[in-house]
Parts: structure tokens; C-alpha cells; sequence
């Protein structure tokens, strides 16, 4: 089975080629965007946080969802060489690979942690993007301690009180959160009818996690050296 997601925003059709000297400014603008978009489809709610790497600068920006503007106005600058601001911080420097983090409560990968389950490999286009499971992890994300999951090099886990989700770069991680919404929708609906719910078959988990793993290394390389990761065009 495979899930579709949106095609790529048309107004980053910039961003799959690397980018060096943009201004603060255009950075912002492209983030804010982001913002609109994910909470006008509701992936995104007051209170929620998305961020980017900026590798050229050894940094990342934040954004704060507000409730009652479609286009968020402020937004926080980190160096990644400085102490650990918070969980974005963290997860930036532990995760070389990652380019932008959405950190909210989507509707249905929130029910996830309701449930309390990880959802297995049940899509290929999930495990070619996401990984091979979107894991329950049992902590806040207001606590300090490192989280052990980040190791598995999946894009989405499902905290007590926010589901986190990755991608390489911004336009990445647009496609990736519709990817986990829609698959946790299937899941949390066929989990309720009490019926099994199949996993992809080893074969193609391999093959797509392989290409998912591919694909980060080449990201982290261009993360280290300060440039910004290319989208791969196609599956």
C-alpha cells in the first residue's frame, strides 16, 4: 500500500538546489510560509513549533504557531555551537541529518500517544520517508534527558505531549508530516476494528528504509560542510 502526500510548494522550487547567502529576512519569509501552510490544513495548531537548519550560519530558527494570524511575525535565532536551548537544540545536534523539525499535535499521529503505540512499516512511501516505525517514546518534551530513539534515524516519534517530525529540509518535512498524518489516520482506524493490521512485507522495508538511509548520510555530509540538502526528486 502506499499513501500520497501534497506535491511540493511551488514557491520553494528554489530550495532544491543549494542555498548560501539568503538574508535573515527571505529566511523567515520561507519559514513563515511553512507555518501558514501546515496550520491552514490544521497539521499544525496554536502553540506548535516549527524550525530549520541553517547550516551556513551553524544555526536554526524557530516559529511559534499563534492563534488568529495565517502568517506567524516572530521568530528566535539559535547558534548550534551554543548550549542546548531546548529540544529542537538537541535533536539538531544529534541529528546532523535533520534540516527542519515540526514539533505539534497533529490529529491523528496524537492519537498515537493516546493509544500509546509506535505505528509499524504499514505504507512503503512511510518507511522510504519516515523510517520504519513512528515510536512511541514514553517522556515530555519539556524534559532535558537525551531521547535514546533518535538513534534509529526515523523522522517521526510520538512524544506524552507532542508528535515530533523530521525532514532533511524544509520542503522535506511539508511532504513528511502529511506522510505521517495520513498514515496514522489508516492505522488508528484499523486498529480500532480489532482486525491485524499487516506490515509491509522485509523485502520492501529494506529496500526503502536503504534509500531513506542513503539519503541522510548525503544530507548530513552537506549539513557539516554548511550547505543545505538537495530534495530528491521521485520515490
Amino acid at each position: 500500500m502506499r499513501s500520497t502526500a501534497s506535491t511540493p510548494f511551488s514557491g520553494w522550487s528554489d530550495m532544491t538546489a543549494p542555498i548560501f547567502k539568503l538574508s535573515r529576512s527571505s529566511i523567515e519569509q520561507q519559514l513563515a510560509l511553512a507555518a501558514a501552510r501546515l496550520a491552514g490544513k490544521g497539521l499544525l495548531k496554536p502553540g506548535d513549533r516549527l524550525s530549520q537548519r541553517i547550516p551556513e550560519q551553524n544555526a536554526f530558527v524557530r516559529v511559534s504557531i499563534t492563534a488568529g494570524r495565517d502568517v506567524p511575525g516572530e521568530f528566535e535565532w539559535f547558534k548550534l555551537s551554543d548550549s542546548d536551548a531546548d529540544l529542537h537544540h538537541r535533536i539538531y545536534k544529534a541529528r546532523p541529518d535533520v534540516g527542519a523539525i515540526a514539533a505539534g499535535r497533529p490529529t491523528w499521529s496524537s492519537w498515537l500517544s493516546r493509544i500509546d503505540l509506535s505505528m509499524p512499516a504499514i505504507f512503503d512511501e512511510q518507511i522510504r520517508h519516515l523510517g520504519l516505525e513512528a515510536k512511541r517514546v514514553g517522556m515530555s518534551a519539556h524534559d532535558a534527558a537525551p531521547i535514546a530513539a533518535l538513534s534509529t534515524g526515523a523522522n517521526a516519534y510520538c512524544l506524552d505531549d507532542v508528535v515530533l517530525c523530521f525532514g532533511m529540509g524544509l520542503e522535506r518535512l511539508l511532504l513528511n508530516i502529511e506522510i505521517l498524518e495520513k498514515c496514522a489516520e489508516c492505522f488508528v482506524l484499523a486498529h480500532s476494528t480489532g482486525a491485524r493490521v499487516r506490515r509491509i512485507p522485509w523485502l520492501i522495508r529494506y529496500i526503502a528504509n536503504g534509500r531513506l538511509r542513503k539519503d541522510q548520510k548525503e544530507a548530513t555530509e552537506r549539513h557539516l560542510r554548511g550547505e543545505r540538502s538537495i530534495l530528491k526528486a521521485g520515490y
